[in-house]
């Protein structure tokens, strides 16, 4: 199976589109209709999905540069990436981390053995970075080809850019998906797969029109794509994108910024000078050809005659102008940007003389870590739905969702990423009040273990038991027997049951009366 690429002559914003086939044999009409129907979504979002692509890699170009900005600079490329800061700071704090369900938290399904294959923890990462460029992503399910070498279940991230969805705001799920496979030098699919409730059908276009190359029933009686959607609405159920209005607004007024600073250092690297009652011949050379004002200023002597009535020229030096107003836009629009995408005005490359304490940092960061905290509840929705898939699409799964498998839930980390010592110092707290807490996994994953991590020490503390329990039985320990009856010499003391014995100083306490001694205080 072969992915698209981006092409960098995608001409779908020249007017290029692509006509949904209106017959292919072998498939029935309805499943055409929502095919059609998908493609005409898509080319509707794509221009637009195209343009926050460029904002994030920084290959937008501005459409008005501004009248400040001479014809000889207009074509300086400037670069900010605060786009891209934005998203990878969102997508870098949803670390997902694996599945539990309510009776077993170790692995439920043996479903880790999937995400491996299919390079989950690397593919996932890249799915939610898309998320947050494009609003969504999609996530595919559906059975590999074991005899080619594929995982007996595929688990295939969508971006929003080569796939789309049909919402059922009833069902709260896809209708029905499609997702771009291939595409030729212009953009246009070349193979594409349709997702539907029953089945799984892959088509690719030749020079006679599309045909049917692959079908399959998978059984789910759902679509087996999912959706990873940030911050979705009752309007917008694909959700929104990082790079929104306001951002891509932002981010053009600081590259003008940007270009008017450079603008203005193109002229006060060179100082301005004002000669005033000069004689114009003292610019030229002896064949009487004009000096160059370059080599005039760089010059190491310069001499200037005086003039017809003798007086001596007056040299003014113009005060340069300062690239400070400049710097201070550019900070406002940090704080604009800061305030917009929940970053850190200290991410965005802006700093202040004196370093900012842990509290104003975590301070900073506070609503960062809600808006990724709120982005992951949405995404393991969709995730919990991708495993219960998983589960049922392999051979040895049940066909049927059971209770059990419907408890499924999908794991994440802190977004806050607190550091192991106030990880663990909470944690201590917690079990002093709670002391069960101890011996559970739970108390691990809070202080910031990750699953193989927690895996590990789990395996090694019970290696070391078995082997401190194998030690005990080749090795038992000799314990003197208690005394029964009869003296025992403690100190000139008499045996237990005689009533006495001898506190440290060697005298006789707690000694019955009529057994030797007084009584007498």
């Amino acid at each position: 199976m072969t992915y698209p690429i981006v092409q960098a002559n995608d001409l779908t914003s020249m007017g290029v589109t692509i006509t949904p086939p209106s017959y292919v044999q072998g498939v029935d009409d309805k499943n055409i209709d929502l095919l059609a129907r998908l493609i005409m979504q898509w080319q509707a979002k794509r221009a637009r999905n195209k343009l926050k692509t460029d904002y994030w890699n920084g290959k937008h170009k501005l459409d008005h540069i501004g009248f400040s900005i001479p014809p000889a600079l207009r074509k300086l490329e400037e670069v900010v990436g605060w786009p891209a800061k934005a998203v990878q700071a969102h997508a870098e704090r949803c670390m997902f981390d694996g599945f539990v369900s309510k009776n077993d938290s170790d692995d439920p399904y043996g479903i880790q053995r999937t995400l491996v294959e299919n390079r989950f923890d690397i593919e996932l990462p890249m799915a939610i970075t898309s998320t947050m460029v494009h609003s969504c992503a999609f996530i595919a399910v559906t059975p590999g080809d074991v005899e080619a070498g594929e995982p007996e279940v595929l688990v295939m991230p969508k971006s929003a850019q080569w796939a789309s969805g049909l919402w059922n705001w009833r069902t709260r799920s896809l209708d029905a998906a499609f997702a771009v496979n291939n595409v030729d030098d212009y953009g246009r699919p070349v193979e594409m797969t349709l997702y539907a409730t029953d089945r799984t059908i892959r088509l690719h276009n030749t020079s006679t029109g599309w045909r049917l190359v692959d079908e399959h029933s998978h059984g789910l009686n759902r679509v087996p794509v999912e959706t990873l959607a940030y911050r979705p609405t009752l309007d917008r159920p694909f959700g929104s994108s990082v790079i929104s209005r306001p951002v891509m607004s932002i981010t053009d007024d600081a590259v003008r910024t940007v270009l008017r600073s450079e603008t203005s250092a193109e002229f006060y690297s060179a100082p301005q000078y004002l000669l005033l009652g000069a004689d114009p011949d003292s610019f030229k050379d002896d064949d009487g050809n004009p000096i160059p004002v370059w080599e005039f200023i760089i010059g190491r002597i310069n001499l200037l005659s005086k003039d017809e009535d003798g007086d001596v020229p007056k040299l003014e030096q113009i005060s340069q102008q300062s690239v400070q107003p400049h710097i201070e836009q550019l900070r406002e629009l940090a704080c604009r940007f800061a305030g917009e995408t929940n970053v850190p005005v200290s991410s965005l490359g802006v700093v202040t003389d004196n370093p900012s304490s842990a509290e104003a940092m975590h301070a900073a960061e506070k609503d960062l870590v809600i808006d990724c905290a709120a982005a992951t509840r949405v995404f393991g929705a969709a995730l919990r739905r991708v495993g219960q898939d998983i589960v049922m699409m392999r051979s040895d799964g049940p066909n049927e969702m059971d209770d059990e498998l419907a408890t499924l839930t999908a794991r994440w980390r802190n977004p806050a990423l607190p550091s192991v010592i106030d990880a663990g110092d909470a944690m201590v707290k917690l079990i002093g009040a709670f002391p069960w807490l101890a011996d559970t996994t739970v108390a691990l994953e809070e202080v910031g273990f990750t699953d193989e991590q927690i895996t590990r020490l789990l395996a090694e503390k019970r290696r070391n038991q078995a082997m401190g329990s194998l030690d005990q039985l080749l090795n038992p320990k000799e314990v003197p027997d208690a005394q029964q009856g009869g003296p025992r010499q403690a100190g000139g003391g008499a045996e237990p049951d005689g009533g006495t014995r001898t506190d440290g100083s060697g005298q006789t306490v707690g000694q019955p009366q009529g057994a030797g001694g007084s009584d007498t205080a």
